[in-house]
C-alpha cells in the first residue's frame, strides 16, 4: 500500500511541477493563474448544476444571496425604524399636551370665542412646534447613524439607500399614527 501511495504522490508531484514548467512558459503570473482557475471552475459549476445536479446550485446560491440581502436590510430597517420611533417619541409627548390642553378647554361649560380663537392658534402653533421637533430629533438621528456607517467615507448610493429607509419608515410610522390620531384630533371642538 506504500508503494502505490508514494507513486500516486510522486505523479501528483510531477503533474505539479508540469503545469509550473508551462505557466512559466507560457507566461502566466500567479493573477492569471488564479483568474483562469477561477474560470475553469466556475464554468464546471455551471456545467455540473445545469446538466446533473438539476440546478441545485442556482437555486442555492439565489437562496443565499436572497437570506443575506435580506439580513442586511432587515439590520437597517431595524436601525431606520428606531430613529423614527424615538423622534415619534419624542414629538408625542408635546402632541399629547397640546391634545389634554384642548379637550380641557372643550369640556369647560364656559367657552368665549376669544378663548376658541386662542386655543386655534396654541394648537397651530404647538402642531408646528411638533413637526419641527419631529423633524429636528429624526435629522440628528439620521447623521448620528450615517457618521457610524460612513467613517468619513462618502458614498453616494450608501447614503441614497438610507435616505429611501429612513422616509419608508416615516411615511409608514406618520400614516399608522394619522390612523390612530385623526378620530381624536376631529373630535375636538376647535374642529367643529
Amino acid at each position: 500500500m506504500g508503494i502505490v501511495a508514494k507513486s500516486f504522490s510522486g505523479r501528483i508531484v510531477g503533474l505539479m511541477k508540469w503545469f509550473k514548467d508551462t505557466a512559466e512558459r507560457i507566461g502566466f503570473d500567479k493573477e492569471k493563474v488564479l483568474s483562469l482557475a477561477f474560470a475553469i471552475i466556475f464554468t464546471a459549476v455551471v456545467f455540473l448544476d445545469s446538466n446533473y445536479l438539476n440546478h441545485m446550485v442556482l437555486t442555492g446560491t439565489w437562496l443565499f444571496i436572497g437570506a443575506f440581502l435580506s439580513v442586511v436590510i432587515l439590520a437597517i430597517m431595524l436601525v431606520a425604524g428606531f430613529a423614527v420611533y424615538k423622534a415619534a417619541l419624542h414629538a408625542s409627548v408635546g402632541f399629547g399636551v397640546m391634545i389634554f390642553l384642548v379637550q380641557t378647554y372643550c369640556d369647560l361649560e364656559t367657552r368665549t370665542p376669544q378663548g376658541m380663537q386662542a386655543l386655534a392658534f396654541l394648537w397651530g402653533m404647538g402642531l408646528i412646534y411638533i413637526v419641527f421637533e419631529f423633524g429636528n430629533k429624526l435629522q440628528n438621528a439620521y447623521k448620528e447613524h450615517t457618521k457610524k456607517i460612513k467613517g468619513g467615507e462618502k458614498k453616494s448610493w450608501e447614503a441614497r439607500v438610507l435616505v429611501g429607509v429612513y422616509l419608508l419608515f416615516v411615511i409608514m410610522y406618520l400614516s399608522m399614527i394619522s390612523q390612530v390620531l385623526s378620530p381624536i384630533i376631529f373630535d375636538l371642538c376647535i374642529y367643529k
